[in-house]
């Protein structure tokens, strides 16, 4: 300990060192320890007789309190980690006439041990009577800085401390055994009694109060037997205390003064007459005065504007109070009274030191952030944009009227979407429609076929990357799908065929509702509705092991079981006009009937690729309809339900003004839609067929409009 002939500095020390939510360390010139707290004893698992007089290097050999000593100059708060506890430290020089007598290294102990020695000792202690257990507790938490409450299995409150009591503005009597809600509303504690979980700290406000609060639970033999909040009080406890001391000692003001240097937070502390008795090179700073211009002046002639002979008239509290020291220059101040058995003795004054014109400068750029984000997600919209709605679904049987009332239903939930049935059913208008009726219509709607791409590409689609994430990425990185669809919908088409692994990370994304960029580290929260979709039997993929169990479940919440067309063969004829109106319109043409021979061929045929395949088979049959002169489709223009194998030599006669090339492609195209029709519209089988990639096939689809 600092050796000092003065009783009441001793003892403002030792009441200092041992305050168990405040470490220091006072190192003199040579860097050689002159004063520690428990607290930081305790984390180097060291005594007091082992550190002091010993080179601050030998104990903490970061080297930083040294280097504040050699160059004077205040050290940025740090995040530093000491036999594995975490903690922010200040360090500061401490000046004496000009000159660096030593330095000082201090910190708000925020660790949670403290807590834990508590439960500890509350559960070895549970057989032995009440005041036994009560003197061990309170011996553990009488801290004037540090609250404690601690409740039974059944949520009533068992042992409080004095600091949590005050907080409380209650007696003893007024707690003890009463339900905790019963106490403070708010209380999260039963939480922690239901789930046996540490909860994350946070801030707390009770009675004006404003802490810092750990929630924990008591558990024995694997069992909850109680839970504890732990508080520390943002308060000016400690202020109020040490100003009782301020006067009595030089050597303790130098030392007071090195623990309230911060190059963020400015103090002026006064007397009860308004006279300045500390401050700090912050607030000497912002006021661009020397330290013996200051102390000991009448607050108002150094302040003209200062409200702290008002704190001293009434003893209010100022919270957050918007003030200009200049004209052009807005700070956030906190004003306090000090009070002593009930008397003001002084008040004192602290602030964030930040610079309300540049805060008023940042929301102007953030505003401007705001509307080029609007600017953007508008072109997203437009881009990812979906077209189908439930009235351009054409159909009247009952199969398929009965589907569209469930898919309105559908449509007024967040839920998410499976939509199954056989390929060219019109899963993605489904999906479209849902969309367009749903609270999410003015999102965007973003598809991905989970089929066309392999598992490395499919990865960074859906999750985005990182810039560096894989060579070739991306300056800045790109983000994902889902990120693209915030606020809206994502579609995944081919479900059924997404890679066994990505299925993995799928699960985890919907079960979190957050995505992880490819080479990123950090979770991003996702706001979208999936809607799923595939021709595939998953059910007999999950007993074949090709899909995961959970994942279907998770993808199956509501169900769309699209009909084939040869079960709604009554809406083939308002389908087939419905899309000869539209063919036209597409391809310029006039053809605008159908015979009733042809129409009778078109119903007595099975629609293996359903509207898909009604719709590419119209489209040859009107221009073969154009190429010869009629605006009525017959019979000789569907030569591929009549024929067992279509006349390619007919097709190539039909116009002699076609190119080789031009011929050649009309040849290919036909080739592809019969491979398709084929293989009952699955690309996979379609590719192998015709002997080409899957990629090459895609290709091949977007050129002929067969996609």
């Amino acid at each position: 300990m600092l050796k000092s002939s003065n009783f009441a500095l001793a003892n403002v020390m030792d009441a200092l060192i041992k305050n168990p939510s405040i470490f220091f360390v006072v190192v003199d010139a040579d860097a050689r320890i002159t004063t520690i707290s428990q607290t930081l004893l305790d984390i180097l698992e060291m005594t007091e007789d082992e550190v002091l007089g010993r080179d601050i290097g030998e104990i903490i050999p970061d080297g930083k309190l040294t280097r504040v000593l050699e160059t004077g100059c205040i050290d940025e708060a740090d995040v530093v980690e000491i036999n594995g506890h975490n903690t922010i430290v200040n360090r500061v020089p401490i000046i004496k006439e000009g000159r660096i007598i030593g330095a000082v290294a201090s910190s708000l102990f925020l660790d949670i041990s403290y807590a834990q020695e508590l439960i500890d000792k509350f559960n070895e202690t549970e057989p032995k009577t009440d005041p036994e257990l009560d003197t061990i507790i309170n011996e553990l938490i009488d801290s004037p800085a540090v609250g404690y409450i601690i409740i039974d299995r059944n949520g009533h409150v068992s042992h409080v401390n004095q600091t949590y009591l005050d907080v409380l503005a209650k007696s003893r009597r007024d707690v003890i055994g009463k339900h905790v809600k019963d106490i403070t509303p708010h209380s999260r504690l039963p939480r922690i009694l239901e789930s046996g979980r540490v909860d994350k700290v946070d801030i707390w406000s009770v009675n004006n109060h404003h802490m810092i609060v750990n929630r924990l639970p008591i558990v024995k033999d694997h069992q909850v037997i109680g839970a504890i909040g732990h508080t520390l009080t943002l308060d000016v406890t400690a202020h109020e205390f040490l100003m009782d001391k301020l006067q009595e000692n030089n050597e303790f003001n130098i030392i007071f003064q090195g623990l309230i240097e911060n190059p963020y937070t400015a103090y002026v502390i006064v007397d009860h007459l308004g006279y300045i008795t500390i401050v700090n090179n912050t607030f000497l700073k912002l006021l661009k005065m020397p330290r013996e211009a200051v102390i000991g002046k009448y607050i108002l002639d150094i302040v003209p504007n200062s409200k702290l002979p008002e704190i001293l008239a009434t003893g209010r509290t100022d919270k957050a109070d918007i003030w200009g020291l200049h004209p052009d220059e807005d700070i956030i101040v906190d004003r306090l009274p000090i009070k002593k058995d009930g008397q003001i003795i002084g008040a004192i004054a602290h602030s964030v030191v930040l610079d309300m014109n540049e805060v008023k400068s940042l929301i102007r750029r953030l505003q401007d952030t705001q509307k080029e984000l609007f600017i953007y997600k508008e072109e997203i919209r437009s881009i990812y944009k979906a077209k189908w709605q439930f009235e351009d679904l054409i159909g009247q049987s009952r199969e398929f009227t009965n589907i569209k009332d469930m898919a309105r239903q559908f449509s007024k939930t967040s839920s998410t979407l499976l939509i199954t049935g056989e390929s060219g059913t019109g899963k993605e208008l489904f999906a479209q429609a849902v969309h367009n009726a749903s609270s999410r219509s003015l999102g965007p709607f973003i598809r991905i076929n989970c089929a066309a791409l392999p598992e490395n590409l499919l990865e960074s689609e859906l999750f985005g990357y990182e810039e560096g994430a894989f060579t070739g990425a991306k300056k800045g990185g790109k983000p994902g799908k889902f990120e693209l669809a915030k606020g809206g919908t994502i579609f995944l088409d081919e479900i059924g065929d997404m890679p066994f692994n990505m299925q993995t990370k799928l699960l985890a994304v919907l079960q979190e509702r957050v995505v992880e960029r490819v080479g990123g580290t950090s979770p991003i929260d996702i706001n979208v509705r999936v809607i799923a979709a595939t021709n595939r039997d998953l059910e007999k993929m999950i007993n074949n092991h090709e899909f995961r169990e959970d994942l279907y479940y998770r993808l199956n919440v509501v169900q769309l079981r699209i009909p084939p067309l040869r079960k709604r063969l009554d809406d083939l004829p308002l389908l087939a006009y419905s899309l000869i109106v539209r063919l036209n319109h597409h391809l310029g043409t006039s053809v605008n009937s159908i015979s009733d021979e042809a129409m009778e061929i078109l119903r007595n045929y099975t629609w293996p690729g359903n509207v898909r395949e009604l719709e590419n088979l119209l489209e040859r049959a009107i221009n073969l309809a154009h190429m010869n002169f009629r605006n009525c489709i017959q019979k000789a223009d569907l030569p591929s339900l009549y024929n067992d194998k279509y006349d390619l030599d007919a097709a190539t006669e039909i116009n002699e003004e076609k190119t080789l090339a031009e011929k050649i492609e009309d040849i290919e195209k036909e080739l592809i839609i019969q491979a398709l029709t084929k293989s009952g519209n699955n690309k996979s089988k379609t590719a192998k067929l015709l002997g080409i990639h899957s990629s090459a096939l895609y290709r091949k689809l977007n050129k002929y409009g067969l996609s």
